[in-house]
C-alpha cells in the first residue's frame, strides 16, 4: 500500500475504528458480563430437524429435538470487514515494541524478536498466526516482527493501522471454508464425531471461525538453545536415562541435569497453549465489546481440522509428515504446515532438511542485519524507535552474553540429529503445528436467548446493551 500504514481507511471506516477504542465498555464491565454466546442468526439448536451442510461435503446431519429446540428465523449475517480486523488485532496484532526488560546475564538472548503484540509469548517468538474463516473463504493473518514505533496505536490518527494490517498482512488460503462440519466422520463409522458433539454450529454460514494456529516447532528449537545456553538443563533419553546424542558437553559449567525429551516436549506444548489462550481471550473480549457472540472452542481433533485426513476432510489443507509407526512414540501426526505460506519449524522437512539448517536459522533471527532486534547496526531497532535508546541497545549489543555461544549450538545440533536418528523427526513427541483452540464469532440471535433465559430487567440477562444495538451501533 501507498503511504503511511491507515492512510487508505475511508471517513466512516475512521469513524467506526474510533468508536470501538473510544466508546466501548471498560475491560472491568466486559468482565462483569463476558459470556460464551453460541447462537448466531441462522443457527439451529436440537431443532429435530434435518439439513444438508452444504459447505461440509454436502452432509445431511440432524440434531435429535430436545428442550433447547430452536430454528433462528434471522439469515446469517457475516462480521463486517471492520468487525473482523479489530477482532484479528485483538488475538495477535501489533502493538508496538516489546519492553526486552530481561537482563542480560538473565537470558536476554532467549528473545527472537521484541516485537510487540497484543499476547505475551515464551520468547517472544510470534510463533502464533490466526486462520479467519468466513464465507469469502480461509484467510491467514500473519502481521510480521516490523514495528513503526514503540507504541503503535497512540493517538486517534493511529486507529487505521488495525484495519490496514487486516488487509496487508493477511493471505487468502482457500476460496471456501473447510469442509469440516458437525459429525465429520471416517466412513462406516457410526458415533464418532471428529469436532465433538457441542459443534453443531461451528463453521456454518454467518459465522467467523478464528483459529490461531502456531508453529511449536520454533519454540521447541529455540528452548532447546536457551536450556543448552542459560540452564544446565540436556535432554535425556527416556528408555536408556542417557543424554540424547549430548554427551560430550556434559560437564560442571555446561549440561548438567538431564530433562527427558518428553517431558521437554509437554512443556514446549504447554507454552504454546497459554499463548493461544491469551488470543482467544482477548478476542472474547473484543468480541463483548462490539456486541458480538464469541464462542470459545477447543473440543476437537486439531489434526483432522488441519487436514491429516484428507480422505474424510481436507480440512485447511495443511501438510503432515508420513511417519514410521514404530518410530512415533506418542503416534502423533506430525503437521508441517502449509509450504511457503506457515511453514512448521521440524527436521526433516523441506525448508529444514538437518538440524543445523534449523538450529541455525533460529538463532540467526534476533541478529539478521534488517530484522534482529540484536543486529550489530540496529536498523530494527531505529525504524521501531526502541525499546532502548542507542547507547543502552549498543551496550547490549556489544555484551558477549547477548548471543548464543557456538558450543551450545553444537550441542543442539547433536541432540536433533540423536533425535532424528531415533524416532524419525524432531519434534518426536507432539506436532510441530497445532491449532487446539480457537474462537467462533457471530452476530448474535437474542430470539433464542429471550426463549430460554431468565430476564434482568426489560430483557434476558444474557442480552447486553452492546448486543442489543449492535446492529444501530455498527451497521447503520
Amino acid at each position: 500500500m501507498e503511504g503511511p500504514a491507515g492512510t487508505d481507511a475511508t471517513p466512516e471506516e475512521r469513524e467506526a475504528l474510533r468508536r470501538a477504542f473510544e466508546e466501548t465498555p471498560s475491560v472491568f464491565q466486559l468482565l462483569s458480563t463476558l459470556r460464551t454466546r453460541r447462537m448466531g442468526r441462522g443457527f439451529k439448536c436440537e431443532s429435530g430437524t434435518e439439513e444438508t451442510l452444504e459447505w461440509s461435503n454436502g452432509r445431511v446431519v440432524k440434531q435429535a429435538k430436545g428442550p433447547l429446540a430452536f430454528e433462528s428465523e434471522a439469515p446469517p449475517a457475516p462480521l463486517s470487514e471492520i468487525e473482523e480486523a479489530l477482532i484479528a488485532w485483538a488475538a495477535c496484532g501489533p502493538n508496538g515494541t516489546s519492553l526486552a526488560d530481561v537482563a542480560v546475564n538473565g537470558s536476554l538472548s532467549s528473545l527472537l524478536f521484541w516485537a510487540g503484540r497484543t499476547i505475551p509469548a515464551s520468547s517472544n517468538d510470534q510463533s502464533v498466526a490466526l486462520a479467519i474463516v468466513n464465507d469469502s473463504g480461509t484467510h491467514l493473518y500473519r502481521p510480521g516482527p516490523e514495528r513503526a514505533a514503540p507504541v503503535e496505536i497512540a493517538s486517534p490518527d493511529d486507529y487505521p493501522k488495525i484495519l490496514d494490517w487486516y488487509r496487508r498482512c493477511t493471505t487468502k488460503i482457500a476460496d471456501t471454508r473447510p469442509d469440516t462440519g458437525w459429525f465429520s466422520a471416517p466412513e462406516g463409522t457410526h458415533n464418532v464425531n471428529a469436532l465433538g458433539p457441542m459443534q453443531y454450529n461451528l463453521n456454518r454460514p454467518g459465522a467467523t471461525w478464528f483459529l490461531p494456529i502456531g508453529d511449536l516447532g520454533i519454540e521447541w528449537f529455540n528452548t532447546l538453545l536457551v536450556a543448552y545456553e542459560w540452564w544446565g538443563f540436556y535432554l535425556q533419553d527416556p528408555e536408556t536415562n542417557k543424554p540424547a546424542g549430548c554427551d560430550e558437553w556434559i560437564k560442571p559449567g555446561l549440561l548438567e541435569v538431564g530433562f527427558p525429551i518428553p517431558v521437554f516436549d509437554e512443556f514446549i506444548l504447554m507454552l504454546h497453549s497459554s499463548q493461544v489462550g491469551c488470543a482467544v481471550q482477548n478476542m472474547r473480549l473484543a468480541s463483548e465489546a462490539l456486541g458480538l457472540g464469541a464462542w470459545p472452542v477447543g473440543n476437537y481433533a486439531d489434526d483432522f481440522v488441519l487436514g491429516a485426513y484428507p480422505d474424510v476432510s481436507r480440512g485447511l489443507g495443511f501438510e503432515f509428515l508420513e511417519r514410521d509407526a514404530d518410530r512415533n512414540p506418542s503416534k502423533t501426526a506430525t503437521c508441517v504446515g502449509l509450504p511457503g505460506v506457515f511453514d512448521a519449524t521440524a527436521v526433516p522437512t523441506a525448508k529444514y532438511p538437518s538440524a543445523a539448517d534449523a538450529l541455525t536459522k533460529v538463532r540467526d533471527q534476533r541478529y539478521e542485519a534488517n530484522t534482529g532486534p540484536l543486529s550489530p547496526g540496529g536498523q530494527w531497532a531505529t525504524r521501531a524507535g526502541g525499546p532502548y535508546n542507542d547507547e543502552t541497545r549498543r551496550e547490549i549489543v556489544e555484551n558477549p552474553r547477548a548471543h548464543i555461544s557456538d558450543w551450545a549450538i553444537d550441542a543442539a545440533i547433536a541432540t536433533v540429529e540423536y533425535i532424528v536418528e531415533k524416532y524419525g523427526v524432531a519434534p518426536a513427541w507432539i506436532s510441530p503445528m497445532r491449532a487446539k483452540f480457537s474462537c467462533q464469532v457471530q452476530h448474535v440471535d437474542p430470539d433464542f436467548y429471550r426463549r430460554f433465559n431468565t430476564t434482568l430487567g426489560d430483557d434476558a440477562f444474557s442480552i447486553t446493551p452492546a448486543i442489543r444495538d449492535h446492529d444501530q451501533t455498527w451497521h447503520s
